[in-house]
């Protein structure tokens, strides 16, 4: 394998790529954990039974949230703890939102003002263009954001809350 050496800050800053690696690899995290729910909502009784994972592999995102929230739906009234399912599913589709702000649209360091920006488009009936700056503690808190979503549903399905890694 060819030794790559790419340039510094190419093509943003160290530091965001850390914390964009950091994004997602949390992203990563929560889909598994998302595969993982539906599988104990419907009933299988391994950590990740093999069923779930063939219904799921080749579902998008949103098709598995919508999954869950069915699962937890019908199953609130059986396992009452599941009532807050909405709150959690909200709080997933917004995180998303978020996300593929990051994974969707170009990332750059502008060589003219120092900038880290995101470009992005959008075509619907009108052909928008959008250039903005990002910060590194926006980057931080979508991090902060997807861990804690990934709790949340964590504590919806088993009923056992775990305190974030900053906290821990």
């Amino acid at each position: 394998m060819k030794d790559y050496k790419f340039p510094e800050n190419w093509p943003a800053p160290k530091e965001y790529l850390v914390e964009l690696g950091r994004l997602f690899a949390l992203w990563g995290s929560l889909e598994s954990n998302l595969i993982l729910a539906i599988s104990k909502l419907a009933g299988y009784e391994e950590t990740m039974d093999w069923r779930a994972a063939v219904l799921t592999a080749h579902s998008s995102f949103m098709q598995r949230v919508d999954i869950l929230a069915t699962l937890c739906d019908e199953l609130q009234s059986e396992f009452p703890h599941l009532s807050d399912y909405k709150k959690v599913v909200g709080r997933i589709k917004s995180i998303q939102v978020q996300r593929n702000k990051y994974a969707h649209n170009s990332i750059i360091l502008d060589e003219n003002s120092g900038k880290v920006v995101t470009s992005s488009l959008k075509a619907r009936g009108k052909l928008k263009t959008k250039i903005e700056e990002i910060k590194l503690d926006d980057l931080k808190q979508i991090c902060a954001d997807i861990h804690e979503t990934m709790l949340d549903l964590h504590h919806l399905i088993t009923q056992v809350r775990y305190p974030p890694m900053w906290e821990r």
